[in-house]
């Protein structure tokens, strides 16, 4: 069987199992989502493995390939949830919801563009090799674990993402550190005012204690002096007043 015809029969598979879903009851529902999950996975590991390297290397870089990838992403992290979530609870069949328009609008891209192309671009011998090594890869797949596989998938998604924000926020961080002086350097430039200030506050109290001890000193003794040195002058001016007047006499 050529690889588009086995890829298009499992798109069938996964659509009826949708169908399935919406109508069953809350006795098989559980069953139906685990069997959904294991076709899913197992259908995009085989895709992701074996036909989108395939078709790359005969198409060469072709986005719809890439999107291819990233659509794939978003669905691992949908039947993730929808594994998280009881069937009975009220957000399941808004996730399965959510999960089926996801793989509808995927497996239309790929059944109305990318096969044609990849079909015109190998031939039927090689879509022939290559869909006998999707099927057994496939039958492989689905005997694993695909629960575990699932959430590895998950985790390789999505913490490229998370690896780019943190690098992202480096270079502003170590920019805002930049522009903040350092804690000691903003410390020492408020302690040191501190210090001149009490320095000053101490020299002024000294100060005004020396002025206080000094002044009363200075007072006293300058009053006593004035006071004697009046009648002195007065004395020696009286007694040289007195010769003056003999002196005229004579």
């Amino acid at each position: 069987m050529k690889a588009t015809d086995l890829l298009k029969e499992q798109h069938q598979e996964v659509e009826e199992l949708f169908e399935r879903m919406s109508q069953a009851g809350s006795d098989e529902i559980s069953a139906l989502r685990d069997e959904l999950v294991a076709t899913l996975v197992s259908h995009t590991a085989i895709e992701e493995e074996l036909f989108y390297p395939e078709s790359r290397e005969a198409l060469g870089a072709s986005p719809l390939i890439a999107t291819s990838y990233e659509e794939h992403a978003l669905v691992d992290i949908m039947l993730q949830k929808l594994l998280s979530t009881e069937p009975g609870d009220e957000t399941f069949h808004a996730r399965l919801g959510v999960l089926k328009e996801l793989v509808q609008h995927h497996v239309e891209e790929e059944e109305k563009q990318l096969f044609p192309q990849v079909e015109s671009a190998m031939g039927a011998a090689r879509l022939e090799e290559l869909g006998s090594r999707l099927e057994a890869r496939f039958g492989q797949v689905r005997k694993s674990d695909v629960e575990a596989l699932l959430a590895r998938n998950v985790a390789k998604s999505m913490p490229a993402a998370t690896g780019r924000r943190a690098r992202a926020a480096k270079p502003s961080a170590r920019k805002a550190a930049a522009k903040r002086p350092p804690a000691k350097r903003a410390s020492t430039q408020r302690a040191e005012p501190a210090r001149g200030a009490q320095k000053g506050r101490r020299t002024t109290a000294t100060g005004r204690k020396k002025t206080a001890a000094t002044a009363p000193a200075k007072t006293g003794r300058a009053a006593p002096a004035r006071k004697a040195s009046r009648p002195a002058k007065t004395s020696r001016t009286g007694r040289k007043g007195g010769r003056t007047s003999s002196a005229s006499a004579r």
